[in-house]
């Protein structure tokens, strides 16, 4: 078990054991005659929603089911606001003892604040920077437990904690206090220590809006976008229709898809295929990405070639299927790969490429086979410089810039060592970016347009880069989309339709 899957395991524990604690609080505060009514109801009230309200922070933020949740979005922030009242009529009222209810207020007050924040991001509003810098921090400590999938997965929520204002009956329930009161604690130490790189964080975007766009008269510069979530079965109706209508309406020259292998054959492909088969008659470039099994990592313990080959054959199948004009074998393999896999050797990564590259080519040798880079350190470098190499089976180089914990930090760093890297070629090979975006449920949606734009900006002046994507669509497994869950378009999006109309006005 990773580092990471031991953390959230952890944490997951500590989450139900807090459910479980808050609602036996709750009962038992309901049957106490001498507690004060008024305690009584808000502790009442705060107990009998926190489930359904947890299910609604989870739900609301995914447009496959977030229109329906969405007019009851309200509840999520309203009952952690309960959760803050309570604690200080606690307090207040002398029902808990200061030494464990400060704690616990302080705890109970991120939450809140955080569930305001996105709550009133959800609504179209810019918050406050504080707010901002609140939510990315309380986002970084769950980073510690979850990796980046903090930023965009909305099911990591922190779970607030009723302050008890009853004596402890056993020792046991006394040891249970003292554990909670200290995970809340170290919880809340880590989000304050995260909050002056926080601030650091949401500051960093500022830098990207004076950037201007390099023009391209030879119009050799495509922008993408990737529609649906990571496939593994046909894609979802609301997503044909809402992410096939903004592609439209943006006039993309791209559009990439990720299929997982559950998706790459049968009736899922075919279904993709029909889905898209409109898109593309239209010239629009296709992107294809092959992800990871839902069970890929007890699949390659299993055995390696096993694994290897299945994927192989999946590509086949993409390939005969789809015939894409960019087909990537395997979504960030140093990253995402390592995630699902463990961390394989660059050498593994080359001969599957290699490989994948052999079967595409032979199917259809117009495809173009892409190795993507996602992060950017020793191990990705010795992948790139094969890659981008005269005489390797690659066609095309792809980066992903998407911002991180920092903000802008990472992402102009990643910049940065990208341009090195092409550097070393004097005839660079043809590279994109396959993923640019940021998290607009973390660092805001004024932000996550400061990202495309740098990255925009950053890529059209990069003689070999040939096009961005940008990610994503809309909001569905992942909350970094240009469609909200509630169907609004984000700001985003008119950034994109300015870049496109510049780059298409410097080509006339």
């Amino acid at each position: 078990m990773t580092s990471h899957r031991l953390l959230s395991a952890i944490y997951l524990a500590l989450s139900l054991a807090m459910i479980a604690w808050d609602i036996l609080v709750a009962g038992r505060i309901a049957q106490l005659r001498r507690i004060p009514r008024g305690f009584q109801a808000i502790t009442g009230i705060a107990g009998l929603l926190l489930v359904p309200a947890l299910v609604v922070a989870y739900t609301a933020q995914s447009l496959l089911y977030g229109r329906a949740i969405f007019l009851v979005a309200w509840l999520w922030p309203f009952t952690a606001l309960m959760f803050v009242v309570q604690t200080v009529y606690a307090l207040g009222r002398r029902l808990v003892t200061p030494l464990l209810g400060f704690p616990l207020l302080i705890y109970n007050f991120v939450i809140a604040v955080v569930a305001v924040t996105k709550f009133v991001i959800t609504r179209g509003h810019s918050p406050t920077e504080f707010e901002l810098a609140l939510n990315a921090a309380q986002a970084s400590m769950l980073g510690t437990f979850f990796g980046t999938a903090a930023l965009w997965n909305p099911i990591y929520i922190q779970v607030p904690i009723f302050a008890p204002s009853l004596p402890a009956r056993w020792g046991f329930t006394r040891l249970a206090r003292v554990a909670l009161a200290g995970a809340a604690i170290a919880m809340t130490a880590l989000v304050v220590v995260e909050l002056p790189g926080a601030f650091a964080g949401i500051k960093s975007y500022a830098v990207h809006d004076t950037e201007k766009l390099q023009e391209h008269p030879e119009g050799d510069f495509k922008i993408g976008l990737k529609i649906f979530p990571d496939l593994r079965s046909g894609p979802p109706p609301v997503a044909i229709t809402n992410d096939l209508a903004l592609a439209d309406t943006l006039d993309v020259d791209a559009i990439s898809v990720v299929i997982d292998p559950e998706a790459a054959r049968g009736v899922a492909l075919d279904s993709l295929a029909r889905s898209i088969e409109q898109a593309r008659s239209d010239s629009t470039i296709l992107i294809v990405a092959l992800g990871y099994p839902k069970k890929g990592e007890n699949e390659f313990k299993q055995s390696r070639e096993a694994y290897t080959m299945a994927r192989l054959k999946d590509v086949d199948r993409i390939a005969r299927r789809l015939k894409p004009d960019y087909l990537i074998p395997a979504t960030d393999p140093l990253e995402e790969g390592a995630r699902v896999l463990g961390e394989q050797s660059p050498q593994y990564w080359i001969d599957y490429f290699t490989r994948a590259a052999r079967v595409a080519h032979y199917i259809y040798p117009r495809i173009r086979v892409s190795v993507p880079m996602s992060s950017y350190g020793t191990r990705d470098s010795t992948l790139y410089a094969w890659a981008a190499r005269p005489g390797s089976p690659i066609d095309a180089v792809g980066f992903s810039m998407l911002a991180g914990f920092d903000g802008a930090r990472s992402l102009d760093t990643h910049m940065r060592v990208a341009q090195r890297w092409m550097r070393q070629f004097p005839k660079p090979k043809e590279h994109w970016v396959f993923a640019a975006g940021g998290y607009p449920m973390v660092h805001g949606e004024e932000n996550q347009r400061r990202t495309i734009w740098g990255v925009l900006a950053w890529a059209t002046a990069e003689v070999p880069i040939k096009g961005l994507v940008v990610y994503e669509g809309g909001d569905y497994n992942s909350v970094r989309g240009l469609r909200a869950a509630g169907g609004r378009l984000r700001p985003a999006t008119d950034a994109i339709l300015i870049a496109e109309k510049g780059l298409r006005a410097s080509a006339q």
